[in-house]
């Protein structure tokens, strides 16, 4: 059974999460710990903007569509762009995962076709599960 991406229960979470910071922040005298709430918030607002503008995206309709290489090249997670990548001809929107940060992951970059690379040190597809599916490659 494939699992559905809730973005609308990350959007809560995030601002309860956001919220919470907050209130800790302005708890704290340790100025340690301000900072640390401060980069924590810092993080999250962050990761609030991805998800809202991961939403404006699937309301515009690219939930299921075909990429060609040159297409998926321009989702490299760069200049504020979603991260896709491809794997067995499955288009993931990898730009909410955390070890995807800045559209890398150790030394490999989104906006390609990295089933080689995922075969060969995953292999695994349960990774892939909790990923949003949003489209084919085209061959």
């Amino acid at each position: 059974m494939e699992k559905s991406y809730n973005i609308k229960s990350e959007i809560r979470k995030c601002h309860e999460k956001i919220n919470y910071l907050q209130r800790m922040l302005n708890l704290s005298y340790c100025y340690y710990q301000r900072v640390y709430y401060n980069e924590l918030l810092k993080y999250e607002t962050d990761k609030l903007k991805n998800l809202i503008n991961y939403k404006n995206l699937k309301l515009n309709n690219l939930d299921e569509r075909e990429f060609t290489l040159e297409e998926l090249a321009k989702y490299d997670g760069s200049n504020g762009d979603p991260a896709y990548v491809a794997v067995d001809g499955i288009v993931y929107d990898v730009s909410l995962d955390a070890t995807w940060g800045g559209g890398t992951h150790f030394g490999l970059y989104a906006g390609k076709d990295l089933t080689n690379q995922f075969n060969g040190c995953h292999g695994n597809k349960e990774i892939l599960e909790n990923l949003p599916k949003v489209g084919v490659l085209k061959e």
